[in-house]
């Protein structure tokens, strides 16, 4: 689906916060909020928006990186990531094959997960980012 400018313009104001009021972003884009509920409902129906997610303010995040065994499907490691609530797991092109993003409440709760995930049947390596400070 191509999206037009209101379209687009929809999703930065959601991304941004997706508890906006429709009202609020009709209102800022000067249409009616009838609109923007039919838009929103839309891009929803044909899957351009996935979800709308709640993101959590924790004291620990990290970034993972893993290197897998190449005779293991990654598919078996996702699913067990996101058994371990791993909330975003993404299969890339380069030094890893899978990048982890998690979340705790603390680094003892990074660190258990961690230990988890290291003993997973295919996990060659793994890489561990914090991140000190999101912008």
């Amino acid at each position: 689906m191509k999206l037009d400018d209101i379209d687009q313009k929809i999703i930065d104001t959601l991304e941004k916060d997706a508890r906006t009021p429709f009202l609020k972003i009709a209102r800022t884009l000067k249409v009616s909020e009838g609109t923007i509920r039919k838009r929103v409902a839309k891009l929803v129906e044909n899957k351009t928006i996935k979800k709308f997610t709640v993101e959590l303010r924790y004291t620990s995040q990290v970034i993972i990186g893993i290197e897998t065994n190449p005779h293991k499907p990654t598919t078996e490691i996702v699913q067990e990531l996101i058994k371990m609530d791993v909330k975003k797991v993404l299969e890339v092109a380069g030094r890893f094959d899978l990048i982890c993003m998690l979340s705790r409440k603390s680094l003892e709760e990074v660190n258990d997960v961690l230990e988890k995930i290291r003993v997973l049947e295919g996990v060659e390596h793994t890489e561990t980012f914090t991140i000190l400070k999101e912008n």
